[in-house]
């Protein structure tokens, strides 16, 4: 699995005054997901809609990557996500958020692989620095000068990637903003909650024979 990617912030620092400088736009995949595919995603959200964690941890292996700190399998996944009740509150809440979004279909070493969410999954486009980018994961939503609702509207933007300005974030919860810069050079707020760092969790499901499947990894960072 090749998580690292060293990339350079050149796409996305453009000067104010270029203003036909685009954002980059990374869109959600529309085609469907093979049926095989489409089976693990399925049995993973029955699984988290269950909140069943002893059938959630039947699917992860010796070899499945919980962490860049060395935690694997299921001894990792004991370590990390049932340590306590908040940490497996937790667990449920990251897979709910991860699941929200669509994935993508692989065949890696002739196996079906699911990987999600797509804004890790599929090829950045242009040169982005993945610690600072972050991908609007929707569509014709308001940058504004300020972090209130009732502020001027800079710009509209869709599955744009954008890039996070001194990791400033106000508010809390789905009242949350952050500030970015477009590619213009221009800044202004836009709404967390529908931002999502390339880098954030992620999950890669191979299938295993006519109807099993394992996480390959359920990690952030990089």
């Amino acid at each position: 699995m090749s998580v690292a990617r060293t990339l350079s912030l050149a796409g996305l620092m453009v000067a104010a005054g270029m203003a036909t400088a685009r954002d980059p736009v990374l869109a959600p995949p529309s085609q469907a997901l093979p049926p095989s595919v489409q089976a693990m995603r399925d049995d993973l959200q029955r699984i988290v809609a269950a909140r069943d964690v002893q059938a959630l941890r039947a699917h992860v292996r010796d070899a499945t990557t919980l962490s860049f700190g060395g935690d694997t399998g299921p001894q990792g996944f004991d370590a990390l996500w049932l340590r306590d009740a908040d940490a497996t509150r937790e667990l449920w809440r990251i897979l709910e958020e991860v699941l929200a979004l669509p994935g993508v279909a692989r065949q890696e070493d002739g196996e079906a692989v699911y990987c999600a969410p797509y804004v890790y999954c599929l090829p950045y486009p242009g040169d982005l620095d993945v610690f600072e980018a972050q991908v609007w994961v929707g569509r014709d939503v308001a940058v504004r000068a300020k972090p209130d609702l009732a502020a001027p509207v800079v710009t509209r933007v869709s599955h744009a990637v954008l890039t996070r300005v001194d990791d400033v974030v106000d508010g809390a919860g789905d009242s949350a903003w952050t500030r970015v810069r477009l590619a213009s050079g221009q800044e202004g707020y836009i709404a967390t909650r529908l931002l999502r760092s390339p880098i954030d969790y992620r999950i890669s499901l191979v299938r295993e024979g006519a109807r099993g499947w394992a996480f390959q990894y359920f990690v952030a960072g990089d």
